[in-house]
């Protein structure tokens, strides 16, 4: 039985190398190549991805060879159904949904392709998401029968597997458009720059930058987590590469091993939040609401900041408070090893470059990673070989399909929220709820998105939660772009809220933290961090958004009341601080971050006075 399940193993890997190898030329070829049908290019991303996913995850640990060959079947399968529809796609293109006749072989084909696609996210990502798309299915075909509101004039099978398989309103949507256009390139993109020491360059900048700090193991813990996030586009993932390398002398440091494990899950899942990936989102959201993707990461870059510094205040004075300094470092090392592989860098920077002059992301990408493996030759120790290249492409490609089935699967809760009108249905109940008062819809809103996002990837998260939400949200006057930042910020804060804290967890397994014990400590440290999309809900301006003057007039008063949460909830300033005042400052830190001019003048002087007299007080420790 081993030996049968080591040959399965063997073959499952040669297989999946083909595979993935073989999707990597055709979404390259498509990239250099023009004509090429969106719904074609859809269908066949979807069908590469599900067909690595039943090959690398089988459906029992114990891999029989009845179910490996069930499982190349199945592969065999849907990547008949993908090509069918490039092969076809003119034709189906011109196609008048619900009015042209499916084919037999239509109807035949879609089916498979959405229950081995629903079978797939099974695999993948778990039973969570899965029931949440069964449920509704289930909601698109009991419409006639259900009460209220939630009636609808229902669905038969003939028009699912239309709107799902033929169409570009389900399953090969919008979503899946952004993924097998875009994200996809920046995934390999960053499995290229992942193979390279650019993991080293970027610890070392971090501990660079902070090696005269105090704390300065977790502040650099922080930064490389920002740095990280840039290519991982996932909080597990970017919790997991940093946590490995830089835990350990994080706790070493002096800090408490909880506290360490919850900062280094806050900051992985704000890694989501650094532009340029942004876990996906960046690409969704241009797609959705038309604006540039380049304009999309100006947005993201004031609250990306304000995360990053809100984390940073808190490990700075927990490091006050436990008297925890930065260990010494072998500076020359230091920027030895930094000046040694800087050029790593370029290649972001060219991709970035590429992107603001009106390149597509694909381009970007696809001109990003040659250079990159050509850069690579400038040091032997970085030096690629052929066998590591291809190795690298299919990592890209493996890393890719933790984007596009989420994806895809959101698609089909997107056409039948379409279909239903389901999505109206929701906005007009959180109306009513809010009474239309923008705080009320806000606080429903969050709670909404994070119950959604709840075991689920972002991407998925935020495509569903954007589509049942964002309608409530504009239509009592939030701006369309807004809104998105503000679902989006809430769809990543869903990784670190407790049940289901994907990586709070992760970071528990590093640190060996109880788990729930984890996630609640960084759900309380994360509340300086949910102040701040109710912020630029309030005030636009903390999106980049207005005259230079409105920007800086919003985000001083922003900064310094993060630090006064900062300060209240670590307890610390100079010395231990009472609860009483604890409470004092949390209130005034809470009158500056929300930004009306008024109480921001009023949370200043009480902020500057609170730092004179603690000054005063304590003029030994000056």
């Amino acid at each position: 039985m081993d030996k049968l399940s080591n040959d399965n193993n063997n073959n499952r890997k040669i297989i999946k190398n083909i595979v993935a190898l073989l999707w990597i030329m055709f979404q390259f070829y498509v990239c250099f190549k023009s004509g090429i049908s969106t719904i074609g290019l859809r269908a066949a991303h979807v069908a590469f991805a599900t067909s690595l996913v039943f090959i690398t995850k089988p459906i029992r640990k114990k891999d029989t060879k009845f179910m490996f060959m069930l499982d190349i079947f199945s592969v065999l399968l849907v990547l008949i159904a993908g090509i069918y529809i490039y092969l076809d796609s003119a034709r189906i293109m011109s196609r008048m949904l619900y009015i042209t006749k499916m084919t037999s072989i239509e109807i035949l084909l879609g089916t498979i392709f959405i229950i081995l696609l629903i079978e797939a996210c099974r695999r993948m990502l778990g039973i969570s998401m899965t029931v949440v798309c069964l449920v509704f299915i289930g909601y698109a075909f009991a419409g006639k029968f259900l009460p209220g509101i939630l009636a609808h004039r229902g669905i038969n099978f003939s028009h699912m597997v239309e709107l799902q398989y033929v169409s570009t309103n389900g399953i090969l949507g919008t979503a899946c458009g952004v993924s097998a256009d875009t994200v996809f390139y920046f995934m390999v993109f960053g499995a290229f720059l992942s193979a390279t020491p650019a993991g080293k360059l970027f610890i070392s900048i971090a501990r660079f930058v902070t090696r005269k700090s105090d704390g300065g193991e977790a502040k650099s813990m922080v930064i490389a987590c920002g740095l990280f996030g840039m290519i991982s586009g996932s909080a597990a993932a970017n919790v997991a590469s940093v946590g490995t390398l830089t835990y350990d002398s994080v706790k070493e440091s002096g800090y408490r091993p909880i506290f360490a494990a919850s900062v280094l899950a806050i900051a992985g899942a704000g890694g989501q939040l650094i532009p340029p990936v942004m876990g996906a989102a960046a690409f969704l959201m241009a797609d959705y609401i038309g604006e540039s993707y380049f304009r999309i990461i100006i947005y993201a870059i004031i609250p990306a900041v304000l995360y990053i510094l809100s984390l940073y205040f808190m490990v700075h004075y927990e490091a006050k408070k436990n008297s925890i300094k930065s260990k010494k470092l072998d500076v020359l090392s230091l920027k030895k090893l930094i000046k040694k592989y800087f050029y790593l860098l370029f290649p972001l920077v060219l991709l970035v470059y590429l992107i603001a002059i009106g390149k597509t992301v694909r381009f970007a990408s696809s001109y990003s990673i040659i250079i990159l493996i050509i850069l690579t030759y400038v040091q032997k120790e970085s030096r690629m070989s052929f066998k590591k290249i291809i190795n690298t492409f299919i990592e890209g490609a493996n890393s890719a399909v933790v984007v596009a089935i989420p994806c895809a699967i959101a698609g089909i809760i997107v056409g039948i929220l379409s279909y239903t009108s389901l999505g109206l249905t929701i906005s007009s109940i959180i109306s009513k709820m809010s009474g239309e008062q923008l705080i009320i819809a806000l606080i429903l809103t969050m709670l909404l998105v994070i119950v959604m996002g709840m075991g689920m990837p972002t991407s998925a998260a935020y495509i569903m939660s954007v589509t049942l939400l964002a309608p409530a949200m504009t239509k009592i006057g939030v701006e369309l772009v807004v809104a998105h930042f503000f679902i989006f910020y809430f769809a990543n804060l869903s990784m670190i809220t407790p049940p289901v804290a994907l990586a709070s967890y992760t970071a528990a397994g590093i640190a060996k933290t109880p788990f729930w014990g984890t996630g609640i400590e960084a759900f309380k440290y994360s509340f300086i961090i949910f102040l701040i999309p109710f912020a630029f809900v309030y005030n636009n301006a903390l999106l980049g958004i207005g005259s230079i003057m409105d920007i800086l007039l919003a985000v001083i008063p922003e900064i310094i009341g993060l630090w006064v949460v900062a300060v209240a909830m670590v307890g610390y300033f100079k010395e231990p601080l009472s609860k009483s005042l604890r409470l004092i400052l949390i209130f005034v830190g809470l009158l500056m971050i929300v930004p009306e001019y008024i109480t921001s003048i009023i949370g200043t002087i009480v902020a500057i006075i609170f730092w004179i007299w603690s000054n005063l007080k304590n003029k030994k420790n000056i």
